[in-house]
């Protein structure tokens, strides 16, 4: 919205990359072709993978802009909204990223506790954001790390309620047991990101996307650099949305895999949260990683309030089978 917009954002104009058809083209410094077509930059905003999600998701290609995954985007909405001083508010435990984004772009970071790291007391933090006055709320649901999810109805509540932009951050929602919603048309305020990294697998290629309403697309393209997404992205980009059927049974296997893992953390004394994402969060002893690193095996460790708590991915069914055998070896050295 404009009114949240930076003021020296407010006066600026986009970049603009002039595309069309021509019979020679010398306008941009590019080299000479070796490699047929890779010597020419990138189409500027991705328009054939905007419009092939824009089919796909019932929407203009205008409502969605393409990033190098979440990352990217949720700086970008930084850029053109967050003056120095300025606050972004989140919930804890989350993705630490937001923190770090916060600092670098010179505002303020807080964030507001979820009950027994999986619920949020929906009107304790209504009551945090009117105290605080945040510029930009950021949500991530499902959340990272703990795998639970803020139901739906309390996301648009939140929404309709803050005096600021909402950034929901879905990279983890093709795991969840319920399909996404998108209600940016009746939000002027609400951004919504999702990513290729997690469900389709392609966290190599680095790209996602936003969905919002057109003005709020023009004012982040604003501060968006120039061809932020290479012409190889773009392209292994597209050839996943014409592969939806592989996704859809690596999804479904994952989910079936993540809820015979949790039920065998259980079985070994753990008490894993219950997850909507593609892991595992639960608590055990602070040497517990690094006893499973010794075996080559690799699961997400954290440091200072969450020290003590572990990240655990779901893979594929041999490399989960292999985890489980060196969580019981560990159990085992201990007895």
């Amino acid at each position: 919205m404009y009114k949240y917009l930076r003021e020296d954002i407010k006066k600026m104009e986009a970049y603009k990359v002039k595309e069309s058809n021509y019979k020679v083209k010398l306008d941009a410094n590019e080299g000479i072709q070796w490699l047929k077509g890779y010597n020419r930059y990138p189409v500027d905003r991705s328009d054939k993978l905007r419009n092939k999600l824009a089919s796909d998701l019932n929407k203009s290609p205008d409502e969605i802009l393409i990033g190098n995954g979440s990352s990217e985007l949720i700086e970008l909405v930084m850029k053109a909204y967050l003056e120095a001083g300025e606050k972004v508010v989140s919930i804890s435990p989350t993705f630490s990223m937001y923190k770090i984004f916060t600092i670098i772009h010179k505002g303020v970071y807080k964030d507001y506790p979820l009950t027994n790291m999986k619920d949020l007391n929906l009107e304790g933090f209504l009551g945090f954001v009117k105290e605080e006055k945040p510029k930009i709320v950021i949500l991530s649901n499902p959340n990272n790390p703990t795998g639970t999810m803020i139901p739906y109805e309390d996301i648009v509540e939140i929404v309709k309620s803050i005096d600021g932009m909402v950034i929901l951050d879905e990279a983890y929602i093709d795991f969840a047991d319920t399909p996404p919603k998108d209600d940016t048309n009746d939000y002027k305020n609400l951004i919504i990101l999702r990513t290729f990294s997690k469900a389709m697998s392609l966290a190599g290629i680095r790209v996602g996307y936003m969905i919002a309403q057109e003005e709020i697309i023009e004012y982040i393209n604003r501060v968006r650099s120039p061809y932020n997404v290479n012409s190889l992205t773009q392209d292994m980009a597209l050839v996943a949305l014409e592969s939806k059927e592989i996704f859809k049974n690596n999804i479904e296997e994952i989910k079936t895999e993540r809820e015979r893992i949790r039920l065998e953390l259980v079985k070994k004394g753990f008490s894993p949260l219950p997850s909507q994402g593609n892991f595992l969060f639960f608590q055990a002893s602070k040497d517990f990683g690094s006893k499973l690193e010794e075996k080559g095996i690799l699961i997400r460790g954290y440091e200072n309030n969450l020290e003590g708590f572990f990240r655990l991915t779901i893979g594929e069914k041999e490399e989960n089978q292999q985890v489980l055998k060196a969580i019981e070896e560990v159990q085992n050295e201990r007895s």
